[in-house]
This record gives structure tokens, sequence and C-alpha cells, in this order.
């Protein structure tokens, strides 16, 4: 499977990118590594872009934004990927569709190989979350830390940003106090040296 595509689409996506977009973005393509694995190990079924247990079904094309919310390493609704090139949905998705066809967990180890260095190549450590979950198999209590600190900063940093009008875009009002899950289940892979994804996953 040609890996050149892949790697350049979630280049161009995650350049330049900080804060909670970043965090957005990492979740996203996190939860993008579990739907490969989950296709690729028979998990679930798969119809065109729908995926379906007895449980739930997920529409890969219409709910393409809210991957990271059911799949990633955080499931905060502020989470949603709000933005993102036409090209980097319909390269995901074509991806989905090609594993299915080659029903072959290897070829699934070589597209997250790629994009674990891109990934590392353009984030910095202490920014990291996709890594950090990536190792542990679940977001270690001060990266959650982090994570509630992105999507509902203190007050003092929202007044600040309203002051200096640092951002342009739309404060959103901080909301009541929300959980947070970070753990997931993959299984175990055999044929490849890296650490396993996250190793529980909530029920649907």
């Amino acid at each position: 499977m040609d890996l050149a595509k892949i790697k350049s689409v979630v280049l161009n996506q995650l350049t330049n990118t900080n804060g909670l977009y970043s965090l957005k973005l990492q979740n996203h393509i996190y939860g993008c590594f579990i739907v490969m694995e989950d296709i690729a190990q028979h998990t679930i079924d798969i119809s065109g872009t729908t995926l379906s247990t007895p449980k739930f079904t997920f529409d890969c094309d219409k709910q393409f934004n809210e991957i990271g919310l059911r799949y990633g390493f955080a499931m905060d609704t502020k989470l949603i990927l709000d933005i993102f090139t036409p090209e980097y949905k319909a390269t995901w998705l074509q991806y989905f569709k090609d594993i299915d066809i080659a029903q072959d967990i290897n070829e699934v180890d070589k597209i997250e190989d790629c994009l674990i260095e891109v990934v590392q190549s353009l984030v910095k450590t202490e920014d990291n979350f996709f890594i950090s979950a990536l190792e542990t198999g679940s977001l270690p209590q001060e990266w959650i830390e982090k994570v509630l600190n992105l999507i509902n900063p203190p007050l003092e940093k929202e007044i600040e940003v309203e002051k200096t009008a640092i951002s342009t875009a739309v404060t959103e009002k901080p909301l009541a106090k929300r959980r947070l899950a970070t753990t997931r289940r993959v299984g175990q892979k055999t044929t490849s040296n890296k650490k396993s994804l996250a190793k529980t996953r909530r029920h649907h």
C-alpha cells in the first residue's frame, strides 16, 4: 500500500498547529488508527463508509469530524475536529476502504509507523498527547490535566486572550465539569515491534 498520500495529507494538516486544534487533530488521527485496526481485525463490520456492531453504527463519511470523539484517546465534545481539508478526509476514507479490501493488519502497521514518525517530527514533546496515549494505552493524569486546561482554560487566561486579542476565534463559554474518557482496547499486534495502542475501549 502506497504511504506517500496519507503521509502527505497528515503532514500538511498537522504542520504549524498548536494548542487546542493540535489536540483535536492528534485525537482524530489516533481515532483513525483505531478504525483501521478494527477494520483489519474484523472487530467491526463495514458497509461502504458505515461501521457497525450489534450495539452501534458509525458513518465515517457523515461523522468524519467525530472519529476522535468515538475512537480517540479523549472523548470530550469540544474535541470535535471542526477544521480539516477535503483532501485529508478523502484520503482517510480511501485508506479505510483499501484496508477493508486488503484485510491485512501488516498494512495497518506500516501506515501507523509512517504517521507516528510524522507526529513525532512535528509536535513538541510537551504537547504530544498522541505519543503519550500510544505508549501507555491511556493518558496519564498529568496529560489529562493538560487536556482539561485546553478545552476549559482557566478564567484568567480567557480574560487575557480577550484583552490582548491574541486569538480571533470566538471564545466558547466554559462548560460544567466534564468527564473525560481516556482508555481504549486494541488487539495485540504480532507483526510490529512498536507498542500497541491502548488496550481498553469504552463499550458502545
